[in-house]
């Protein structure tokens, strides 16, 4: 399993979190679909109850940079990742991603961005970024992303709704899952 790969996505979910809510020296919960996890970690498993149970006996989550992980198998074959409040307290020393401390700061100023606005936040970092209008029917009217995955790796989905714009991000193979 790749654990590496999950305590950089884990780190960067709990940096987003920080950066729009502040600090919280207490346990974070986060929640997967099996499939994505899996994928993540580049399991070849079944359900997951199954990878679950192979996270359980990993002893390499017992002890990271972000104290002992833990996992357990909620309603509908989702997955809760439990990172302890020393986690929390760890992620809290990492520098501020540039590209991300800037994105949350222009949601917090401007409710009601506009396409145009959004690339050019992106360009500003780099001008081979990817845009692409979504199709009709889609949860989200368009996708930007950096195809070299400088600065910033993550899919960027954006949304258009009632005079407000709002995003998700998405990992590269859960976005083309979607």
């Amino acid at each position: 399993m790749e654990q590496d790969r999950l305590i950089t996505y884990l780190t960067e979910q709990i940096k987003e979190a920080q950066l729009k809510l502040g600090f919280a020296n207490e346990a974070i919960r986060l929640y997967f679909p099996a499939a994505s996890l899996g994928r993540m970690l580049q399991w070849q498993g079944g359900s997951g109850k199954e990878l679950v149970a192979a996270l359980l006996k990993e002893s390499r989550f017992t002890s990271t940079r972000l104290g002992t992980i833990r996992f357990s198998l909620c309603k509908d074959d989702r997955i809760e990742v439990c990172i302890p409040p020393e986690g929390a307290v760890y992620v809290r020393t990492l520098p501020d991603p540039p590209f991300l401390a800037g994105w949350i700061s222009l949601f917090q100023t401007n409710h009601c961005l506009t396409i145009e606005e959004i690339c050019a936040y992106f360009a500003s970092f780099n001008p081979s970024y990817s845009c692409r209008k979504m199709e009709q029917g889609m949860d989200f009217d368009y996708v930007l992303y950096f195809p070299d995955g400088q600065p910033d790796a993550w899919y960027y989905c954006i949304r258009m709704e009632l005079g407000h714009t709002i995003y998700h991000r998405f990992a590269k193979e859960d976005y083309e899952d979607f």
